[in-house]
C-alpha cells in the first residue's frame, strides 16, 4: 500500500474528495493497455495549485502541452514550471535506465512519468492524462505504478494530404489523435496525380497546376495551393512536442502526374503522364535537390518515404536516356532501371542518417538491382506476399487493404479489427477476408492505418475509434478482456480525444444503418460550441470557411448526404480554433438498367481483377466509385450479355473519377457475338473523368450484346469500370 501524502496540510475538502475516490473505482480506463498495472488505495488530488514539473529544460514544452491538454478535456489549469521534483506536483523525468519507449508512471505523493527520452516520456503523459479524474470539482488521479512499452517499435498511420486539401489545423487534429493513442508516426502522402503540397524553394513551380481530388464530395477549392514552408515547419515541431514524427513521402517514380505537369522537361517522359524519367541524369539530380528540401523540413523523422507503388513505365524504352542507361549500366529492362532508381533514392536519405521506406512493389531481392537490405517494405495489397518479403530479409509493416484501409465507405468495422493481429496479412478489399499469417515475426516492425482519398472534415470521424484499436493491437497484443471492454474504455478517452481535438461538439440523433456515417432516415445534427462568444457557422458542401457559411442558429435536419464543416469566428469573422466536420452519406439507391446483373465476361487477357470483379461494373451501384472493375493494363474489354435481342440507344460508361484523370474507349453492340458495329467512339477523349460517365446516345440498335474497349487510364496504367448502363 502507497502512503498518501500532501505538500500543504489537508483540508477538509480534500479530506472528503479522498474517501470518496478511495470509495470510488478508480480503475483507469487506458487505450492502449499497459504492460502492468498495479493499483494502491485511493487518490492523489491535484487542486489548482499543483504544478507540472519538467525536471530538465527540454522536457518544458511537454509540461506545456500537457498543462493546455487538461485543461481542455478538464477545466482545470494547472501551472508549469522548470526544477526539481517536488510532493504534489506533475513530475516529468528523463531516467536513463529506461530504453526506447519504454515508460514508467507512478502516483504516490507525487504524479511521475519516467522515460529515457522526450518522444517515450510523451506516451507516459497520455496515459496520466487518461488516467485523470474530476471527483467532487477537483482533479485527482489514482494511486498506482505502471511500468509500459510496445510490443511493435512501428505504429503509424497515413493521411493522403495530395488528393484532398487538409489544413493545417486539420492536420493539427490527426496529430492530436496520433499522440493520445501512442500512434508514434504520421506518414504524410505529400505528392500524388493530383496535388503536388510540398513547397519547393528549389523547383517554385511546382503545384501551380494542383487539381483537387473530386472523386466523392465538392472539393475544397480554393486552398489548392502547396503548402508554406511555415506551415510545415510549424506541424513538424507541433508533433515534435507530442511525441509523434512526421513520416514524409514523395511517391516516386509513379504517382507523379502533377510533378510531371508542372516541370515536364525536367522530370517527363514523352507520352507518359504519370511516372517521372528515370533514366535521365538530370531526374535523379533534380530529385536529389528536392529530396534534400525535404528532409531538411521534416528533420525529427528517423524514416522518409519513397512511394515506389502503381509505376507504369510506357514510353521509357523509346527514349535516347534509356539506351544511354543501357550501356552504362548493364539495364537489360526497363524493371531493372526501375529497381536501379530507387536505389538510387535509397542512397540519398541513408546519406543524410534516415532509414528508407517503400511500398511493396520496390521489394526486388534477386534483381540486378537489389533493394538495399536496410530498406523497410510497407505490404499493402499481398500484390508481393508478405511471407516471401520476410523469408529473404527484408523488414516489413502491415498496412493491408484488410482491415487498415480506410477509403471513404470502405473501411472495416470494429468487430473485425478486434478480431485481427499485426501477423495477418490481408489478400485484398470488398470482401477479401482471407489472410496470410507469418509465424516468423522477428521482422514484422509494425502496422500502419492508411487514410486515403479522405477529406479534412471526415478524418477524426472514421479513425477515432478504429486507429485506437489498431494501435492496442500494436502496443499490446495480448491485452486481454472482450469487444465490449475494449468499448467501455473507449468511452472514457474518446471524450477526451473530442474536447482537444474539436471545439463544437457534433450531436446526431437518428439511426444509421452499416457504419457511422450511413443513414436513411433524416438525422437531426445539434451544434454546441464548446467557447462562448464566438459566432458558430457551419457548411454542407465540404467548402473551407467562405462569406457563404450560414450562422448556426437551429438543429441540421440531414435528409441527403452532407458534407459538413463548421467553426467558430470572432466580431471580425476570424476563425478561430481548429475546425469541425462530419460526412453522413444517405444510403445509395440501385438504379437497374438493362446491363444490371447481367452475364459479363472480359479479354483478351484473363480476368485478373481479384476482388475488383468485373460483376461490379453491373451491379447497379452507379454512383458507388469504390465499386469498380479492375481491367489491369490496356487495352482490355468487358462484355455484357442482355440475354436476348432488344433495342438500346444509349451506353453509358461511368470509370473511376478522381478530377483529374481521364480514359479512352469505344463501345461496341453485336447480335451474335462476332460481328460488332462501333456505336460509341470516346478514343481520343482528354476531359477529366466524372460521375456522369462517357454517355453517348445512338439511333436505336438491336443488339444482345455489349463490349466496352478500355484503351487507356492517364493516370496508370490499369482501366477501371464503375457501372455499365445500356438503355
Amino acid at each position: 500500500m502507497f502512503t498518501l501524502y500532501h505538500f500543504r496540510p489537508i483540508l477538509p475538502a480534500l479530506i472528503a474528495l479522498m474517501a470518496t475516490a478511495t470509495a470510488q473505482n478508480l480503475t483507469p480506463q487506458l487505450i492502449p493497455l499497459p504492460k502492468t498495472v498495479t493499483m494502491g488505495q485511493g487518490g492523489l488530488a491535484l487542486p489548482p495549485t499543483t504544478r507540472i514539473i519538467a525536471t530538465h529544460k527540454d522536457l518544458e514544452p511537454l509540461a506545456k502541452v500537457l498543462a493546455e491538454e487538461i485543461f481542455l478535456s478538464t477545466g482545470v489549469r494547472l501551472a508549469t514550471t522548470t526544477g526539481k521534483a517536488a510532493p504534489g506536483a506533475v513530475v516529468l523525468q528523463l531516467d536513463p535506465t529506461l530504453k526506447g519507449e519504454a515508460y514508467s508512471l507512478e502516483v504516490n505523493n507525487a504524479a511521475t512519468v519516467k522515460a529515457g527520452n522526450y518522444h517515450s516520456l510523451a506516451s507516459g503523459t497520455v496515459t496520466l492524462l487518461q488516467s485523470l479524474r474530476v471527483i467532487n470539482n477537483t482533479l485527482a488521479i489514482p494511486r498506482m505504478k505502471i511500468a509500459d512499452e510496445p510490443v511493435y517499435a512501428y505504429r503509424g498511420l497515413l493521411i493522403d494530404l495530395s488528393r484532398k486539401y487538409h489544413s493545417p489545423g486539420g492536420i493539427e487534429q490527426v496529430i492530436e489523435l496520433c499522440r493520445m493513442y501512442k500512434v508514434r508516426y504520421l506518414h504524410l502522402h505529400l505528392t500524388d496525380d493530383q496535388l503536388f503540397m510540398f513547397p519547393s524553394t528549389k523547383f517554385p513551380q511546382l503545384g501551380k497546376t494542383n487539381q483537387e481530388f473530386a472523386r466523392f464530395e465538392p472539393g475544397s477549392m480554393p486552398h489548392i495551393e502547396p503548402y508554406s514552408l511555415s506551415d510545415l515547419k510549424g506541424l513538424e515541431q507541433y508533433a515534435k512536442e507530442r511525441g509523434v514524427y512526421l513520416v514524409p513521402e514523395i511517391d516516386l517514380p509513379g504517382h507523379s502526374g502533377r510533378l510531371i505537369a508542372d516541370a515536364q522537361s525536367v522530370f517527363g517522359i514523352p507520352g507518359n503522364g504519370s511516372t517521372v524519367n528515370i533514366a535521365s541524369p538530370k531526374t535523379l539530380e533534380a530529385l536529389t535537390v528536392l529530396m534534400n528540401e525535404v528532409m531538411d523540413v521534416f528533420q525529427s523523422s528517423p524514416y522518409v518515404h519513397l512511394g515506389a507503388d502503381e509505376v507504369g513505365l510506357g514510353g521509357l524504352d523509346q527514349t535516347p536516356e534509356y539506351k544511354e542507361a543501357q550501356a552504362k549500366f548493364g539495364v537489360k529492362t526497363v524493371h531493372d532501371l526501375y529497381c536501379k532508381f530507387i536505389a538510387d533514392l535509397h542512397a540519398i536519405v541513408a546519406k543524410r542518417g534516415k532509414k528508407a521506406i517503400v511500398w511493396e512493389e520496390a521489394w526486388n531481392p534477386g534483381g540486378t538491382f537489389p533493394l538495399p537490405k536496410d530498406t523497410i517494405v510497407m505490404a499493402w495489397t499481398h500484390g508481393r506476399n508478405p511471407a516471401d518479403i520476410v523469408k529473404s530479409g527484408y523488414p516489413v509493416i502491415n498496412a493491408m487493404w484488410t482491415p487498415l484501409y480506410i477509403v471513404r465507405g470502405d473501411k472495416r468495422p470494429l468487430d473485425f479489427i478486434f478480431n485481427w493481429n499485426i501477423p495477418m496479412f490481408g489478400r485484398g478489399h470488398l470482401g477479401d477476408d482471407n489472410f496470410t499469417t507469418l509465424t516468423e515475426t522477428n521482422l514484422i516492425l509494425g502496422t500502419q492505418m492508411c487514410s486515403w482519398e479522405n477529406a479534412e472534415n471526415i478524418e477524426i470521424q472514421s479513425l477515432r475509434d478504429r486507429l485506437a484499436l489498431v494501435s492496442e493491437k500494436g502496443w499490446n497484443p495480448t491485452a486481454k478482456g472482450s469487444l465490449a471492454d475494449f468499448k467501455t474504455r473507449l468511452t472514457h478517452t474518446d471524450p477526451i480525444l473530442d474536447k482537444l481535438v474539436n471545439p463544437i461538439s457534433i450531436e446526431v440523433k437518428g439511426s444509421f444503418t452499416h457504419d457511422e456515417n450511413t443513414f436513411a432516415d433524416p438525422l437531426t445534427i445539434t451544434l454546441v460550441p464548446r467557447v462562448k462568444g464566438l459566432t458558430l457557422k457551419y457548411t454542407l458542401d465540404n467548402s473551407m470557411p467562405n462569406d457563404k457559411w450560414k450562422p448556426y442558429t437551429t438543429p441540421i435536419i440531414a435528409d441527403q448526404t452532407v458534407h459538413l464543416r463548421a467553426g467558430l469566428f470572432d466580431a471580425k469573422g476570424t476563425q478561430q480554433g481548429h475546425l469541425v466536420g462530419s460526412w453522413f452519406n444517405r444510403k445509395i439507391t440501385i438504379k437497374p438498367n438493362l446491363a444490371t446483373g447481367k452475364p459479363v465476361s472480359v479479354g483478351p487477357k484473363p480476368d485478373s481483377s481479384n476482388g475488383n470483379s468485373p460483376k461490379l461494373a453491373v451491379d447497379g451501384k452507379a454512383d458507388n466509385v469504390d465499386s469498380y472493375w479492375d481491367g489491369g493494363a490496356a487495352p482490355q474489354w468487358l462484355q455484357v450479355d442482355l440475354g436476348k435481342p432488344q433495342p438500346i440507344e444509349l451506353i453509358n460508361v461511368i470509370t473511376y473519377w478522381d478530377g483529374s484523370r481521364y480514359y479512352q474507349l469505344t463501345a461496341e453492340v453485336s447480335l451474335d457475338g462476332k460481328t460488332w458495329k462501333k456505336v460509341v467512339d470516346f478514343s481520343n477523349d482528354t476531359a477529366p473523368a466524372t460521375s456522369a460517365g462517357y454517355s453517348k446516345k445512338f439511333p436505336k440498335t438491336q443488339a444482345r450484346y455489349v463490349r466496352v474497349n478500355m484503351l487507356k487510364d492517364s493516370a496508370n496504367p490499369s482501366v477501371h469500370i464503375v457501372e455499365l448502363i445500356v438503355e
